[in-house]
């Protein structure tokens, strides 16, 4: 059931908090993103490089502030790593805490975006790609992954010589419980010492 009054309340919200960017800095509200779940407590403002989404979550305890470049806007519904971004900008961030809201929340990312993001909201995204490079796994770890994803399910199914062939390339980078299996694996493959 919806909540038209809370509803326009996080609008008028998230439009207030983002206010300066709507006045000086060519930013203006855009439609909702379409499709059949989509999350009404959502608000976008965009300007000719940068979309700004917030979005409600948690049942109304807490928002989700997206970043996309403004071509990419509606291929993606993760957004670029702006929180990760801020915690590095912003030294001992302190968020508002659950007792203060979302509406709280909202305001102090608007803040601290404007205040620590000028790069962004004038279209320069390399430091939010380098960070999002920075915490892409490798292709070794990638692959890595995938080896460990494949041999959970022959460990499953008993099939100890898959499980060893998967992972013996990367041992070097599997997790302890990964290399435990390993170790199963290898120990009943080869029977008792």
């Amino acid at each position: 059931m919806k909540n038209d009054t809370a509803i326009q309340e996080f609008r008028a919200c998230v439009l207030d908090a983002y206010g300066p960017l709507l006045e000086h800095a060519a930013f203006r509200e855009m439609p909702k993103r379409a499709g059949d779940f989509v999350n009404e407590y959502s608000v976008r403002i965009v300007n000719s490089t940068t979309v700004i989404e917030v979005e409600g979550i948690h049942y109304g305890k807490a928002a989700w502030l997206k970043i996309f470049r403004a071509a990419e806007a509606d291929s993606d519904h993760y957004g670029l790593p702006i929180g990760q971004l801020l915690a590095l900008r912003i030294s001992r961030r302190k968020k508002p805490s659950k007792l203060q809201g979302q509406l709280a929340q909202i305001r102090q990312d608007a803040a601290d975006f404007m205040q620590y993001a000028q790069d962004i909201v004038a279209g320069d995204f390399s430091a939010l790609d380098e960070e999002r490079r920075a915490r892409m796994p490798s292709p070794a770890q990638r692959a890595a992954n995938a080896a460990c994803a494949a041999a959970g399910h022959a460990f499953k199914t008993g099939d100890h010589r898959k499980v060893v062939e998967l992972l013996t390339p990367h041992l070097d980078l599997l997790s302890p419980s990964q290399k435990k299996r390993f170790e199963i694996s290898t120990g009943r493959i080869t029977g008792p010492s």
